[in-house]
């Protein structure tokens, strides 16, 4: 299991999050919800290794290993994958390049495997091919850029997975598709989102609502309903 217990994380001088306590088993699908600004996607970068952030009480565990200090490739190696809310483009640098060369340094095998992996995903995802053949994703829409970073997620066959608004930029068919596969791949998966109608197509385990940096609000699936009725005023009052 991913297991985040007793986090703090400071951007700067600033505590962003607050004693957070998260466990996603193998297999399960635990969704992270909360306004705009409340720490989400903080949690997932701070998680990742992302330097903008420091983690100053707690720790991460993937399988019992604790992995809070290690570098983000090294999480990588150990099987974590975060899908960005905003992915980097990277000028000159093509999408099939760039997954070609971190699947066989993540998984030391050939580039057959790569190919078969990537004709597989491709088929999961369908996106189209001049996206892979061009600078990652300095062309894609918002909805593009999301989709290739699915299609990572799906080659690089990772353990578990930071998923960060997977939903935004997404018309209502493709977030159907995407959320397939979310649930056929059968990763350990953190979903992050604010939109409550994201729920209605995720065999979801476990919801938590995160507000000013901290957990106020643990439960299932009907957590999202009260959010669809209304809204985070109310979590927002218990923080």
């Amino acid at each position: 299991m991913l297991e985040i217990e007793d986090l703090q994380v400071n951007a700067g001088e600033k505590q962003i999050i607050h004693d957070i306590n998260i466990t996603v088993e193998s297999g399960k699908i635990v969704v992270l919800m909360g306004p705009n600004g409340s720490g989400k996607s903080t949690l997932c970068k701070s998680i990742m290794g992302d330097p903008s952030y420091h983690i100053t009480k707690g720790r991460v565990k993937l399988d019992g290993e604790d992995i809070t200090s290690i570098t983000t490739y090294e999480k990588a190696k150990h099987g974590l994958f975060m899908v960005f809310q905003e992915p980097e483009e990277i000028d000159g640098l093509s999408a099939l390049r760039f997954m070609r060369s971190a699947y066989l340094k993540l998984t030391n095998k050939k580039g057959d495997d790569f190919l078969k992996r990537l004709e597989e995903a491709k088929k999961m995802v369908q996106i189209k091919e001049d996206l892979l053949a061009n600078s990652l994703n300095t062309t894609a829409s918002g909805g593009e850029k999301k989709k290739l970073e699915i299609l990572q997620m799906i080659i690089f066959g990772p353990k578990y997975a930071l998923i960060d608004e997977f939903d935004s930029g997404l018309d209502v068919d493709s977030i159907k598709k995407i959320s397939k596969i979310i649930n056929e791949l059968g990763i350990g998966s953190l979903v992050v989102t604010h939109n409550p109608a994201v729920l209605n197509h995720l065999n979801v385990d476990t919801v938590h609502i995160i507000n000013n940096g901290g957990i106020v609000a643990s439960g299932g699936p009907e957590l999202a309903n009260r959010i669809e009725k209304e809204g985070f005023a109310w979590a927002q009052k218990k923080s």
